[in-house]
């Protein structure tokens, strides 16, 4: 009976490799997440409100209510649709309910006469009530997908070889692999174990493609970033023209608006309900140091408009000349 060949159980490289797809899917959701929480700053809000909870059902739900509620007081809830479609395609009546809290009632009209206890106003995303999470998770799985190609054509630059070799001495090979992996300065084997004849390497010959892969995650990134109407030209200033830079702030914006006229209707509804007026009216903007962010940007954009026509000028006083 000939001797018996000890099975060695590979390494699970691939359960390693789908958490670390799953991480960094989850990294980058994150990130995006954290803009998206963070835009917006609500202004005069009672003390009994939420302004991140807004937020997070707008981001999760598409909409949110504001309402006044007896024992709470001003609150704001998750929404759900209830009633019939009114003409304008609304609600007529919303479930707003939150954690502990649970009630009916009707959307607001200014022309209803609804008591003030039965009525909620509606916050809506967009106009669409689509909630931002579903278009950010598809932006983090191409940046994910994008960054774990990068990291194996990278990890490929370190093994441009595929080994050859027996079944006895692959958990030899599989072990001084490991060392070669971890960059250890040098690797030690047994000459009777590990001969000429028992290894043998091919060359994969994995072409460098990280700078590429990284230029389509900035553009992917910079997708994100307009669609959340927030400025992120990265191309140098001198290889734009003033058409193209006009045209992605204009893009910017009115992705911007978008997402801001509806909380601002909101306010207005709230404030007119409930009849809120100067510095206890209820207010949206977006975050001042974003806006400083775009109006900086918008700044070095007139700069380089103002400086492209001067050259144009000496240009036809030459050719004039």
């Amino acid at each position: 009976m000939g001797k018996r060949i000890r099975k060695v159980p590979p390494k699970d490289a691939f359960r390693d490799a789908i958490l670390l797809n799953n991480q960094t899917y989850i990294d980058y959701l994150e990130r995006m997440k954290k803009i998206c929480l963070s835009m917006f700053e609500w202004q005069n809000l009672p003390t009994s409100m939420n302004a991140r909870f807004i937020e997070m059902c707008l981001y999760y739900n598409g909409q949110a209510a504001l309402l006044y509620d007896d024992d709470y007081g001003y609150i704001n809830t998750m929404a759900a649709d209830g009633g019939y479609i009114n003409i304008y395609g609304l609600p007529t009546e919303l479930n707003c309910y939150s954690y502990r809290f649970n009630q009916r009632r009707s959307l607001y009209m200014t022309d209803t006469g609804e008591e003030k206890g039965k009525e909620c106003i509606l916050v809506m995303n967009n106009y669409e009530r689509v909630p931002t999470a579903a278009t950010t998770t598809l932006f983090a799985t191409r940046l994910a997908e994008a960054q774990r190609t990068a990291d194996v054509n990278i990890k490929a630059q370190r093994t441009p070889i595929l080994l050859t070799t027996d079944q006895k001495q692959l958990f030899t090979l599989r072990k001084m692999y490991e060392e070669y992996d971890g960059n250890t300065p040098a690797i030690f084997a047994d000459k009777n174990v590990i001969t000429p004849d028992a290894l043998k390497a091919i060359k994969t010959d994995a072409p460098f493609i990280g700078r590429e892969i990284m230029e389509y995650k900035t553009e992917i990134w910079n997708e994100f970033l307009t669609f959340m109407g927030i400025s992120n030209l990265s191309e140098k200033r001198e290889r734009m023209v003033t058409n193209e830079i006009d045209s992605n702030n204009e893009l910017v914006n009115l992705n911007l608006q978008a997402l801001l006229i509806p909380r601002k209707e909101a306010c207005r509804q709230f404030n007119e309900k409930y009849g809120l007026m100067g510095d206890k009216a209820i207010d949206v903007k977006v975050r001042s140091d974003l806006y400083n962010i775009v109006k900086q940007f918008e700044s070095v954009t007139d700069d380089y408009r103002d400086a492209i026509r001067e050259e144009e000028i000496v240009e036809e006083g030459l050719q004039n000349g």
